[in-house]
């Protein structure tokens, strides 16, 4: 079974979500249990987030978000609250 932990960067909750996607297809799990371990792993991502960007950083973190959000790492509102700190902590060079 998967081990549920109480934080995931974006590499552990990918190779997690890898893991319960396996554990449904050897029918270990039924898919309404791998839907709440998904949901466990969602809720917990950790984004490091650095006191202040460059525009070029700010630029390449966005980039970044995006990523994690269109994979489903992270939720759409927790990506629009990343923005917003990099934007605030953006600082034109």
């Amino acid at each position: 079974m998967c081990e549920k932990k109480q934080s995931y960067t974006p590499a552990d909750a990918k190779r997690a979500y890898a893991e319960v996607d396996q554990l449904v297809g050897k029918k270990t799990i039924s898919p309404r249990q791998a839907g709440a371990y998904r949901r466990h792993i969602a809720s917990r991502v950790q984004v490091t987030l650095k006191p202040s960007y460059t525009e070029q950083a700010a630029r390449r973190a966005k980039a970044e978000i995006v990523t994690l959000t269109e994979g489903g790492t992270i939720t759409t509102k927790s990506a629009a609250a990343y923005r917003a700190h990099i934007t605030k902590r953006t600082h034109a060079a």
